[in-house]
């Protein structure tokens, strides 16, 4: 009786802890300077920079508690910034599009025991990210880091805010004649809504 009793508060707090979970983010993704290098055949390769606005992330993910301090997730994600302007070989170019990518990633996250209602929380994940721009896209491998802090609403929703960033490092993209080898990274600032089931 008494390892009946130990078998069953065992699979109580096994079931516990492998409780699914749901949760979708949005917020701002930051402006900021990107490298490229712009190829034309028949030409030298140039080198140059473009600048972005500040964009957007739409993104969800589901996933389950391994434990009460480490998950894992699947996430789909989209963010898009427009081009404010530019300059190859010192020639400024006026803003005209905008550079995207949709990534899904595999991510593990770590969950700090909550203080004051509060619980921090990081994580890290890679997977395959699909940039594009200029009409054009390109499959790249990408990764990303994050972290915020969160605080339950309810006894199975919290919401919470953090900081991610996303980089997918260089993306071969052709715009007409030319081919443009530009390196895509973001910093983003999120709100979470997170549901346990």
């Amino acid at each position: 009786m008494i390892a009946a009793a130990l078998g069953l508060g065992a699979t109580a707090a096994t079931s516990a802890h492998a409780e699914t979970y749901g949760k979708i983010f949005g917020g701002a993704v930051l402006g900021s300077d990107h490298d490229v290098v712009l190829n034309i055949d028949g030409f030298e390769p140039v080198a140059g920079e473009y600048d972005t606005d500040t964009g957007f992330v739409v993104g969800g993910a589901y996933g389950f508690n391994l434990s009460e301090v480490i998950s894992f997730e699947g996430e789909l994600a989209y963010r898009s910034n427009n081009v404010s302007g530019g300059i190859i070989e010192d020639v400024p170019l006026d803003g005209d599009g905008d550079i995207n990518a949709l990534s899904f990633m595999a991510n593990a996250v770590v969950t700090a025991p909550s203080l004051a209602g509060f619980a921090p929380y990081a994580g890290a994940g890679a997977g395959p990210a699909r940039v594009g721009g200029g009409g054009d896209h390109d499959l790249v491998f990408a990764w990303q880091a994050f972290g915020g802090v969160s605080r339950n609403i309810t006894e199975k929703m919290s919401a919470g805010v953090e900081y991610r960033y996303f980089d997918a490092g260089r993306s071969t993209l052709e715009d007409g004649p030319a081919v443009l080898d530009t390196e895509y990274d973001a910093h983003s600032v999120n709100l979470v809504l997170k549901r346990s089931f």
